[in-house]
């Protein structure tokens, strides 16, 4: 089996890595990689019903989107990912146990107490350390997953947490699970990259059979990067199309509502609704179809249409409730 460490941490170009050796490569393969914060969701989920977007504009933690479906997880500098791919002759036969446990295995020969669930999660002493996903391509197969090290569990926390109610369509939500981390049960202290090159040299015997990206490998996976991952219409459009309803307060006294459809990730309809809507809310209303449901886009239309005449307040509490 093949074993590469990808030499960065962008995880534009580490999910592009996935896809484009999943598919131009017939090697049965593990691909590890470390990414810098970000959030990374699943193929059919609404991105922006997965996670606090406030926390991650402020904290400027991008959102991609992968190549296999499952839920949301949460990417650091304390968080591996192992990516196995292999071809098979019956995809519809394999059970995916069969990459999850090796890796369960690899963590009890470093003296962690791991075990597997039923959804072929790796767990330890009850707590979820591991998310996974699958995707099956012809007789190709890729299954990966997600090895909490030392992640921030806090900026986890808050990246990942939701409001419920406020979105409604068919993108697959997440299960949530409570999560530690792995450094915690090893009996010597290890640094993550310590801990990587362990889960190698067990997958491939020696550090020394650990191959790189070749120049013709590295050269597909930033053109799939450009093109693909660092995309807007990836990462958001491709969203399935849902409705939004959030309530506000202008003035802290007037209630309304937002009702917005997005397909794509823009927003078709818009309705807001309330007892005394002033003016310059109901010509909001009717601009609003068009643009893209984002914060900074949103931000940038809401101040483009206040010119100074509408109350900072007001303006910042339309913009909490569109998003």
């Amino acid at each position: 089996m093949r074993c590469i460490l990808s030499p960065l941490i962008d995880p534009a170009f580490n999910l592009a890595a996935e896809e484009s050796l999943f598919r131009n490569s017939d090697d049965d393969l593990l691909l590890l990689y470390i990414n810098s914060p970000s959030v990374v969701v699943g193929k059919h989920q609404n991105a922006l019903a997965e996670v606090d977007p406030w926390f991650l504009y402020e904290n400027n933690i991008p959102v991609l989107r992968r190549l296999s479906g499952g839920g949301t997880v949460y990417h650091d500098l304390g968080n591996l990912n192992f990516s196995f791919h292999k071809t098979v002759d019956d995809p519809a036969k394999i059970s995916f146990s069969v990459f999850t446990q090796p890796v369960a295995e690899a963590l009890k020969k470093m003296g962690i107490p791991a075990e597997m669930n039923k959804r072929n999660d790796i767990i330890v002493d009850g707590f979820k350390v591991s998310g996974h996903a699958e995707h099956v391509f012809r007789k190709r197969v890729l299954s990966h997953g997600t090895l909490l090290f030392n992640t921030n569990t806090e900026n986890l926390s808050k990246a990942l947490r939701t409001i419920p109610g406020i979105y409604s369509g068919k993108g697959i939500k997440s299960i949530p699970s409570k999560v530690t981390n792995l450094s915690g049960f090893l009996k010597k202290p290890l640094s993550i990259h310590e801990f990587t090159n362990k889960l190698l040299s067990h997958f491939s015997g020696s550090n020394d059979s650990i191959q790189a990206f070749s120049v013709s490998e590295t050269e597909n996976v930033e053109k799939l990067a450009n093109e693909k991952y660092r995309n807007w219409e990836w990462n958001y459009g491709y969203s399935p199309a849902y409705d939004f309803h959030k309530k506000g307060m202008l003035n802290h006294e007037n209630p309304f509502t937002c009702k917005l459809h997005v397909e794509k990730g823009i927003i078709t309809e818009a309705g807001i609704e309330g007892k005394k809507r002033p003016p310059w809310l109901l010509t909001i209303e009717k601009k609003l179809p068009g643009f893209r449901h984002e914060i900074e886009t949103l931000k940038n239309f809401i101040e483009a249409n206040a010119r100074n005449t509408i109350p900072t307040k007001d303006t910042e509490a339309l913009l909490q409730s569109l998003l």
